[in-house]
């Protein structure tokens, strides 16, 4: 299906975005990507709404007006980088690649993120932040949607015989625990690209779900 431009007519009796649509639209992504770095660098608690504000050059009294409080600004980063993350995961994930390519495929893609699209936003859900209880609950609700993406192809690949491991489960563990340790010591400047990176991280760590003995 053809997505609309700016030279293409909006679906039939769809509206296309008001200029005031789209600044706010804008407005709310350049707080959030402020506010996740941060967070990020400093936690919840060190987090200031008015830092915040002062390096986005604009009142507290603005940033009020699209979350009432810190713990909304939180929850919204939070939906930001996880929608971001579940869409183009979901692009992958319905394709109609053999699980093998699939799985690694997935992992590209997540590695791409992590170091090149989102990282602090991946730090949200990387490290303990000290956020609070409603956030955590969010975030275990993502974190078990994003394990379910990455289990559906590998089940299918082990009920297709693409994949031969004795432990499921522990073999998972350990990609999601490789994948997301990537940020702690990853600096583009020392190392390849991101994306020759993604390529290198997905053919290795899709070995652990291949029997090497087979074709």
């Amino acid at each position: 299906m053809t997505r609309p431009t700016a030279t293409t007519p909006p679906p039939s009796g769809e509206a296309p975005p008001r200029r005031a649509d789209r600044r706010r639209a804008k407005r709310i992504d350049d707080i959030l990507r402020v506010a996740a770095s941060h967070l990020a660098e400093r936690g919840y608690a060190a987090t200031s709404l008015d830092e915040i504000a002062e390096t986005l050059d604009v009142s507290k009294a603005s940033l009020y007006h699209y979350f009432p409080s810190k713990e909304d600004l939180v929850l919204a980063c939070l939906e930001r980088t996880a929608s971001s993350t579940f869409e183009r995961l979901a692009a992958v994930a319905e394709s109609s690649l053999p699980p093998r390519q699939h799985l690694r495929a997935l992992i590209r893609t997540q590695v791409v993120i992590l170091v090149r699209d989102e990282p602090a936003g991946a730090s949200l859900f990387l490290h303990d932040l000290g956020l609070p209880q409603t956030a955590r609950d969010r975030l275990r609700a993502f974190v078990d949607h994003h394990d379910e993406i990455f289990k559906s192809i590998i089940d299918k690949g082990i009920r297709r015989g693409e994949f031969h491991v004795s432990k499921p489960p522990v073999a998972r563990l350990l990609m999601h625990g490789a994948i997301n340790f990537i940020p702690s010591w990853f600096h583009q400047s020392e190392l390849t690209p991101p994306e020759e990176f993604a390529d290198v991280v997905a053919d290795t760590l899709l070995q652990l779900f291949i029997d090497n003995n087979t074709p």
